[in-house]
């Protein structure tokens, strides 16, 4: 493939992050979320001559904690530091009683932090989480100092991360941490086209005038988070209509998705922003095996095609996406198409 190189952040500091379980309605199953993801992304975009490998910076905790609450940032920081080993833990349940912060349990502690069980701690969690921060905002510092297009390879992902809530193997919301960072300039649109509702760039942004928050998902009637990414949730307060939810039915081609995203990028280029943050899911892929649409490799050009025609500077954020032996082809259909 001949193309142009874009600048892809990079860190190895995620790897030892490898939950091997998650916990659903109390069964444990193989944790879907692995080490090799990004690499595997990496390794496809520079073999075609797609990327220019850029290693993170680290950022200050100051730019995660003017998202999410400090004590939730530091809640993991040391919840991670009392395990040992490859020992993995999961919250248990979900509690908004601040009493059991008393507990002599860390999981129930933890139950305080979560919206599900879904986000396993291990000693390496913390490293991981803040580390996919640092690959953020420095991909945002990029798209400021004049990039139009850069890929941060995060990992773990964070959308489904709130200001105060780990779930859905998220810890630290990556796209609007790098989405503040890109503020300055203007406003800033964050398109979300991960399979899954991304229930915590919702909630971080859902009384902003200043971000809007468009969204293409399986319906949440009948996929992850399920109680978020409804059509009717358009914003509260200051923020009221600039929260856009484009929810999508079980076995959605790509002719369907790339209409409702056309409609979606119509609404994005009406609020005119100085940048661009999208939360880039390759989990919308067929062979993906926790999801339903019906998206194939090439598919990705024609997504990646239709987000470069915004002409935006943008930070592409790497979120889901499962299927191993799809995601290089799919990125590399997806960046070749940016250029």
């Amino acid at each position: 493939m001949s193309g142009v190189r874009i600048p892809v952040v990079w860190s190895d500091a995620h790897v030892d992050h490898a939950p091997t379980l998650q916990a659903i309605d109390g069964v444990d199953y193989p944790h879907p979320e692995v080490p090799s993801r990004p690499r595997l992304i990496r390794d496809a975009l520079v073999a075609e001559g797609l990327a220019d490998l850029i290693p993170s910076n680290p950022c200050d905790d100051l730019l995660v904690d003017r998202v999410h609450a400090p004590a939730y940032r530091r809640f993991i920081d040391c919840a991670c530091g009392e395990l040992t080993g490859d020992e993995q833990l999961a919250p248990a349940g979900v509690s908004a009683d601040p009493t059991v912060l008393e507990s002599d349990s860390l999981a129930v502690r933890a139950s305080y932090f979560a919206f599900g069980a879904d986000a396993p701690l291990m000693r390496a969690t913390y490293r991981a989480a803040r580390s996919a921060v640092d690959v953020a905002v420095t991909g945002a510092g990029l798209v400021k100092n004049g990039s139009p297009h850069v890929f941060a390879l995060c990992r773990p992902p964070g959308h489904h991360a709130e200001h105060d809530r780990m779930g859905g193997f998220c810890y630290f919301n990556n796209a609007v941490i790098a989405a503040h960072e890109l503020l300055p300039a203007g406003p800033v649109a964050i398109l979300d086209v991960d399979y899954h509702h991304g229930n915590g760039s919702q909630h971080l942004t859902y009384d902003r005038p200043d971000m809007l928050y468009v969204s293409l998902h399986a319906d949440p009637k009948f996929a992850y988070p399920g109680f978020s990414g409804m059509a009717a949730e358009r914003g509260s307060g200051d923020g009221e209509g600039y929260n856009h939810n484009y929810p999508l039915w079980p076995g959605t081609a790509i002719d369907d998705y790339a209409a409702t995203l056309s409609g979606a990028c119509e609404r994005i280029a009406a609020f005119a922003p100085a940048g661009l943050v999208v939360s880039l899911g390759f989990d919308t892929h067929a062979d993906d095996p926790i999801a339903s649409f019906d998206l194939r490799s090439e598919d990705f050009a024609r997504i990646g095609a239709q987000i470069a025609a915004l002409d935006l500077p943008t930070l592409h954020v790497l979120e889901g996406g499962y299927a191993l032996a799809r995601l290089g082809e799919s990125a590399v259909a997806y960046v070749g198409a940016l250029t």
